[in-house]
């Protein structure tokens, strides 16, 4: 492949090509240094894969291969798509090692025998032309990887994509990544639908100062991440929490005002007067710290958690701090530190549920018993998960 070809790539799913050199012998290339780990790693660490992050994975996949396939004057072929050579750094995605991919010219040129074994096309592994729909098949078994990986059957609808994808003749798959990107968004709107209103303002707050509220915001924000639910963690008690926990933390980086590691991401408290741009389907997750807070706040979120420390001594207030909250409807009380004995406490005098949240001594970490525990609460509450199991029995 020429040099140039990897010199000219320009998109923020594909690393950057800062030179190029080369002897007799070999060609040196200087890049950028991508801080993450392959899906295939990724997958083999998690004890299953959601389809909300099957879908935003999947989406960004075509975004970058959409990209490669419309280029100027010829599409560019990657053809060896697969887990190994694509990389998570968070929740953006790259595709990396473009060793063998090609210029499509359309002149019916025969390549080698391209790719890896169960992802390469039919026709790339017997010799054939290959075209940009070399590359759709590949998305297609990387898209059956992860549904394979996931804790339930994929859906009928997204299964009847894969199969497309993936299917022997070329001229029956996917028209192009465009096309295929259509059909996967299609899949993750009704698949939002229901709970759209849920996910759009959460408020956290807790029963007193140390009870939690921040920890468990920059949980909660990290777990709806790795889901694929975009979320955003916001000071909400006018204090400057995400800039201290950027200096602490040197592993956070911070781009266009917004900071991210792994799966968190949040903003500083910008102060009034400065309109910070927010995607419209952006989850807002506000630390509201000690009780009780605003009330306009408590009035405008969709979603309240209480956080309560769980300690005897500070039930008294907590059950005080309980009754500022008690009047919305729409409130989860959250019994932290792993204290069972608490939380069935709380439940007898509040006769209502309470969640008992797992010990946890690094929050940005997303652990299988954080997402049960998220995904009980947002079932519990008419979400999205129980709007998927509907749409599964129809």
């Amino acid at each position: 492949m020429e040099a140039a070809l990897l010199k000219n790539l320009s998109h923020p799913g594909i690393p950057v090509i800062y030179d190029i050199d080369e002897d007799d012998d070999y060609i040196y290339l200087t890049e950028e240094y991508i801080r993450g780990e392959s899906l295939e790693t990724f997958v083999l660490r998690q004890e299953n894969i959601s389809q909300e992050l099957l879908l935003n994975l999947s989406i960004q996949l075509c975004d970058i291969l959409d990209y490669l396939h419309h280029l100027s004057p010829y599409p560019v072929l990657h053809q060896d798509l697969k887990p190994e050579h694509i990389i998570l750094c968070g929740n953006q995605v790259k595709l990396i090692d473009f060793g063998i991919a090609s210029f499509f010219t359309g002149s019916g040129k025969h390549f080698q025998i391209y790719g890896t074994e169960g992802y390469a096309a039919p026709e790339a592994v017997s010799g054939l032309p290959t075209t940009p729909s070399a590359d759709i098949y590949s998305l297609g078994k990387v898209l059956r990887f992860l549904a394979d990986a996931a804790g339930t059957p994929a859906s009928f609808r997204l299964s009847r994509i894969i199969s497309r994808a993936t299917g022997d003749d070329p001229s029956k798959r996917f028209a192009s990544a465009a096309e295929l990107k259509s059909a996967l968004i299609s899949v993750q709107k009704n698949a939002c639908r229901y709970s759209s209103h849920l996910i759009r303002n959460i408020a956290v707050i807790g029963s007193r100062t140390g009870a939690g509220a921040t920890h468990f915001s920059i949980a909660l924000v990290s777990v709806l991440n790795r889901k694929g639910i975009s979320s955003l963690y916001v000071p909400g008690d006018h204090t400057d929490t995400t800039a201290a926990i950027s200096r602490t933390n040197r592993h956070m980086k911070e781009q266009d005002g917004i900071f991210y590691y792994e799966f968190f991401k949040g903003i500083p408290d910008y102060g009034t007067g400065i309109d910070f741009p927010i995607a419209e389907d952006c989850c807002l997750v506000k630390d509201c710290g000690a009780a009780p807070t605003e009330a306009d706040i408590l009035m405008t979120s969709d979603l309240n958690f209480f956080i309560a420390s769980g300690s005897d001594w500070d039930m008294e207030q907590t059950l005080l701090a309980w009754r500022h909250l008690s009047f919305r409807e729409q409130t989860i009380f959250i019994c932290n530190y792993h204290n069972r004995k608490a939380a069935v406490t709380y439940a007898k005098l509040l006769g209502k549920k309470v969640y008992c949240y797992p010990y946890d001594d690094d929050p940005y970490r997303v652990t299988a018993e954080k997402e049960r525990l998220i995904s009980a609460i947002l079932q519990k509450k008419g979400g999205r998960h129980r709007y998927l199991a509907l749409r599964e029995r129809e």
